[in-house]
């Protein structure tokens, strides 16, 4: 059936809204810290989840680049997706005088008394990449830089994408990750952006987690199998496109239309190569710095800016070809840009 007008003119929008992702990034101004910025003596610690995962890894790097830039030491200590491991590091931080610690998307649930041990030395602690816990009480030494704004951003784009791919034709298979309440309810926004856009387009979901990644092909095989009309895979997340993949070629379906974001290296290598339509890539190294700028305010006293801005460029066809695809290259801005965003933190953060 033809779409109505109202579903044409919200495809139209997705398409254009699209279009101007695929452009450079316009990087925006920071929220400046009321005081400067100066780590000069002080080791700031950075223990993320786990450092093995490219985005999470990708995002330390520009984390250090900031922390050295403003004078201070950066030391790594990889929370190996252990809460044994966490909460080892955040004792190890405590024990050597560290002068910050920041966790990437440890939930402070996870482990309180880890964190509570180290506000109480009177070293501050930012707590990156979830919402605040209940129960967690922020105050000078213990702020959060909550992504929920940004991650459902994330998700909402990638219903633009493969709505404005395939246009009033889509029919969706949206793979709907549960790992927290902040991947639970993107996951949510993402769902329902796609029937914003195409209220007349069939979508189907699968749920799933990354602690049961292995159970992923099987699910999305007898989705595809229940659902044969399927024509777009929209995948939160680039790690997860190769297992879902498997389970879609499982159920006979290799000609897919495949969404999803991060930026991760293989998925813009297949982007490039014409396996996958599309990827909302994220700027690892400027997401670092945002990192040092949640830090920096924390420091000096201010609220924490949520993380509420999904920074990205849309790459696909049209615009990956004069991209130099490397392991080098993700950890530069080379694919989104240019590198103007760190100085306008440096100013921001009073640093000569």
């Amino acid at each position: 059936t033809a779409p109505s007008s109202a579903a044409s003119a919200t495809i139209e929008a997705a398409k254009a809204e699209l279009d101007k992702l695929k452009a450079p990034i316009a990087w925006p101004d920071p929220v400046a810290p009321t005081k400067p910025l100066d780590l000069a003596g002080k080791t700031v610690w950075w223990v993320p989840i786990g450092d093995a995962v490219p985005v999470i890894h990708g995002i330390g790097e520009g984390f250090k680049q900031a922390v050295e830039a403003a004078g201070g030491t950066f030391k790594l200590c990889d929370g190996k997706f252990n809460p044994a491991d966490i909460g080892n590091c955040l004792k190890q931080a405590g024990e050597q005088g560290a002068g910050a610690v920041v966790t990437a998307f440890v939930d402070y649930a996870m482990i309180p008394n880890a964190f509570n041990a180290l506000t109480a030395q009177g070293i501050p602690v930012l707590v990156g990449g979830v919402p605040q816990s209940a129960g967690a009480k922020v105050g000078p030494n213990l702020a959060f830089f909550d992504p929920t704004q940004r991650v459902n951003g994330i998700y909402q784009t990638i219903s633009m994408s493969g709505v404005a791919t395939n246009g009033a034709q889509t029919n969706g298979l949206w793979l709907r990750l549960l790992d927290s309440t902040t991947t639970t309810n993107a996951s949510d926004a993402g769902v329902a952006k796609f029937k914003e856009l195409c209220p007349d387009c069939p979508i189907a979901t699968v749920d799933f987690t990354t602690a049961n990644i292995d159970k992923l092909p099987s699910a999305v095989s007898a989705a595809l199998v229940k659902n044969p009309n399927v024509n777009t895979l929209l995948v939160p997340v680039d790690s997860f496109v190769p297992p879902a993949v498997q389970g879609a070629k499982t159920a006979g379906k290799s000609d897919l239309t495949v969404v999803s974001a991060s930026g991760d290296l293989p998925n813009l290598q297949a982007v490039k190569a014409g396996g996958q339509a599309g990827d909302f890539g994220n700027p690892v190294i400027y997401t670092g710095w945002t990192y040092g700028n949640a830090l920096a305010q924390l420091l000096a006293g201010d609220p924490v800016t949520p993380d509420d801005k999904a920074v990205g460029r849309y790459l696909d066809a049209t615009n990956i070809g004069g991209l130099t695809l490397t392991p080098a290259a993700y950890l530069t801005s080379d694919w989104y840009g240019d590198d103007s965003f760190k100085a306008k933190f440096l100013a921001a953060w009073g640093v000569k």
